[in-house]
């Protein structure tokens, strides 16, 4: 026992000396010292019984890279491996688990086979003969077979962190082997790296061999940051920034803040990963320049390596005497953790549509959701921006929809409704134009097979369009219906002008607001303009109102002086729409145009007189009183309002309508039931479906369409997800309501 107790005092002395030795610059740390220091015990204490120090046989060997041996007959021609009787381990009682005793029995065997005789703590020395047979094997065939178990390459990735972490800061490891080692365990990655557990431990040997050997060059394409075994590595690269008084460039602030424990992104930055760091690296370099330089704090800089081997496995701490450790402030991460919720924001609705089963990165729909900043990153952007600049180059211009499709590299959408329009509506002005009809403000889609009007500018993120605007749109569209015959275009000049007028001298107007109502008359003047609906959304204005109406439209039709047959048999359609008898087109042509004569008119006579001058809206064109024309205003503003997309009359809507507040107020009772009982589920049984829309009196695809289109309105988003089963996108729907 005394002869025990007095080596184990000489091992103590031995260990202080070996530390205050250890306590140098090591080769090619460009000025960084670390010291080693030991921690505890690790994980192989306690595993075996050690009653005395190791001593006999003969000293193990480094067979360097390109070196041969033979060991039991096989010929192993690439060393990288200790050979040997004796290797003691950190605590010198056993043989480093790593070292091959060639007088030790062996059994052939393939590197697949006897996994079940490894154990968990490998070493050479104490699994089976046949074990030993398939790991020399292994070694014999150049380590590349893919199928062997990993065990064996876990024993060979020992003898590595033996030569690199122990004989290395002794200095006897050569520039070129080590060298040759790193390249070893990128190739042994290559092959096993789908194993967590080695590529964590591979990973971390990388790192802390940049960090011992290589700190003064850049860091290699090999090292990922992303890599949590890696964070040693980011701390000394942080370090070198912020002890060099070097601004914190954005790749890596932002790394700092994804390693950082007290920093979480969410979702949106975690799933469109790549359009998160472009959107961050830009605000950062909008905000910071170059980047934040941080001031250097007094807590110094240590590096922890927990080895694989269970025979090195006291933790090693290199601890910098010349290195601050900035990773642990928490000042400069509140400043871009502000940024990097800005970005987050931006992407949230790109997130939702990404999020949904099957949607598709890059269709327009998901383009469209895109903030605006990473457009010149889609590779079509630049091509359809190009046709739209050449379309309005001398002015609004027109372009076929099936045109805009193809620039686009997307396929005619089978069905043209709302949501395809406003879809569409807003890439355009994602690219710096404006689209006529936008159905957003002009209460109109275009037409599949036919054209839109592209204007320069667009109408600008805030844009909200006035009640004069929508009064003075409907006034439009009726000017071309009553320009329009069933068979023919009756299109003159000098009534585009003046309809021009009309919107140009409007003084209640913004200039973006007559820049779009510009284009929407050259629009409706080329485009057949029809009267669906308008019957039924006008019978319950009162006569009053309709007469008003009339009014208008035989002022329009008198725009430029003269009123056409053809426009006549157009206003006495108008006239029955309105409910209103087809022979009183006459008697008013009569009085609104020749007020006080009284005049003849057959539907075959031109009716002309002098255009009006000084042309305003609540005088020369509508010519009634000014209360008519307050009160016809009201009427014109929603006469056309959502007409396409309605599928029903205003007569037909249910009279009980829950009266919710927000988004749901948006949806009649039937609907909102559906969307209640849609909610206790994410996914359902199409005949469940069924049943519930029988108790609503709903068809379940109408209905279904209705949410969707009620979510999209509101969210960019669809809420349900068809199929079998159904999917119901919960969260959204949560989301809408709680807005």
């Amino acid at each position: 026992m005394k002869i025990i107790f007095g080596l184990f005092v000489l091992y103590v002395i031995y260990r202080i000396v070996k530390g205050f030795v250890s306590n140098k610059k090591l080769p090619g740390t460009s000025g960084i010292t670390f010291r080693v220091g030991v921690s505890g015990h690790g994980r192989y204490q306690g595993n075996y019984k050690r009653n005395k120090l190791l001593s006999g046989g003969k000293p193990a060997k480094w067979y360097e890279s390109g070196q041969s041996i033979n060991i039991q007959g096989y010929n192993i021609s690439d060393g990288m491996i200790y050979v040997g009787e004796t290797l003691p381990d950190s605590y010198g009682y056993e043989n480093d688990a790593c070292l091959i005793n060639p007088k030790l029995k062996v059994f052939p065997a393939e590197p697949w086979e006897a996994g079940y005789g490894l154990g968990y703590w490998l070493q050479y020395e104490r699994i089976s003969a046949k074990c030993r047979g398939a790991y020399l094997k292994w070694l014999a065939n150049g380590r590349s077979e893919p199928k062997a178990n990993i065990g064996y390459v876990f024993l060979f990735f020992y003898g590595l962190e033996r030569c690199l972490f122990v004989d290395g800061q002794e200095g006897k490891v050569s520039e070129k082997e080590r060298v040759a080692i790193v390249t070893e365990v990128n190739r042994l990655l290559q092959i096993y790296g789908s194993n967590r557990s080695f590529r964590g431990y591979a990973s971390n040997f990388l790192a802390m061999e940049w960090i011992l050997f290589q700190s003064n060059q850049p860091v290699p394409d090999y090292l990922d940051f992303d890599d949590r075994y890696c964070s040693e590595l980011f701390y000394v690269v942080l370090a070198k920034y912020v002890v060099a008084g070097k601004p914190i460039p954005a790749e890596v602030a932002l790394q700092w803040m994804i390693l950082h424990p007290e920093f979480n992104l969410r979702t949106p930055a975690l799933r469109c990963e790549k359009e998160f760091r472009e959107m961050f690296v830009r605000s950062y370099k909008q905000k910071f320049g170059d980047g934040l330089v941080v001031k250097p704090n007094k807590t110094l800089l240590k590096i922890e390596y927990q080895a694989a081997s269970p025979s090195i496995q006291i933790d090693l701490k290199f601890k910098s005497s010349d290195l601050p450790h900035p990773f642990i402030l928490t000042a400069p991460l509140k400043k871009f953790s502000v940024l990097a919720e800005e970005c987050t924001c931006k992407l949230e609705s790109y997130s939702r549509f990404l999020g949904r089963k099957n949607s598709d990165s890059k269709s327009l729909a998901a383009i469209t959701l895109l903030p605006k900043e990473l457009l010149n990153q889609v590779p079509m952007a630049e091509k359809f921006k190009n046709r739209l600049a050449q379309v309005c180059k001398a002015g609004p211009g027109q372009i076929s929809v099936d045109d805009l499709y193809n620039n686009l590299d997307e396929k005619l959408p089978d069905k043209f409704g709302k949501k395809e329009s406003e879809t569409l509506a807003v890439f355009v002005e994602n690219m710096g134009f404006g689209i006529v009809p936008d159905v957003r403000y002009h209460k109109m889609k275009p037409n599949i097979d036919g054209k839109v009007v592209i204007f320069q500018h667009g109408h600008g993120a805030d844009f909200q369009p006035s009640k004069e605007f929508h009064t003075v749109g409907t006034i439009l569209r009726l000017a071309a219906i009553v320009s329009q015959t069933d068979t023919e275009q009756n299109l003159l000049p000098a009534k585009e002008e003046m309809l021009q007028s009309l919107i140009q001298d409007n003084c209640k107007l913004t200039d973006i607001e007559k820049v779009s109502l510009l284009g929407f008359l050259h629009w409706c003047l080329r485009t057949p303009q029809g009267i669906v609906g308008l019957k039924q959304r006008l019978a319950k204005v009162s006569q009053d109102r309709k007469i008003a109406i009339s009014h208008i439209l035989i002022a329009i039709a008198h725009t430029n002086g003269r009123i056409e047959p053809k426009e006549v048999k157009q206003l006495e359609k108008l006239y029955a729409t309105l409910g209103l008898k087809k022979d009183q087109v006459a008697s008013d042509i009569h009085a609104l145009v020749a007020p006080g004569e009284p005049v003849s008119l057959p539907k075959s006579t031109v009716v002309e007189a002098s255009p009006a001058k000084d042309f305003c809206l609540n005088k020369e064109l509508i010519r009634v009183r000014e209360e008519e024309t307050r009160q016809v205003k009201g009427v014109l503003e929603g006469i056309f309002a959502d007409q396409e997309d309605d599928g029903t009359e205003p007569g037909s809507i249910p009279a009980a309508i829950i009266k919710a507040t927000g988004p749901l107020a948006g949806l009649d009772k039937a609907h909102q039931n559906f969307f209640h009982q849609l909610l206790k589920q994410e996914t359902w049984k199409r005949s469940a479906l069924n049943e519930i829309c029988k108790e609503q009196d709903l068809m379940v695809d109408g209905a279904m369409e209705v949410l969707n289109e009620w979510a999209f309105d509101n969210a960019n988003a669809l809420l349900i997800d068809d199929g079998e089963p159904v999917y119901v996108d919960v969260n959204l729907a949560k989301e809408i309501v709680n807005a």
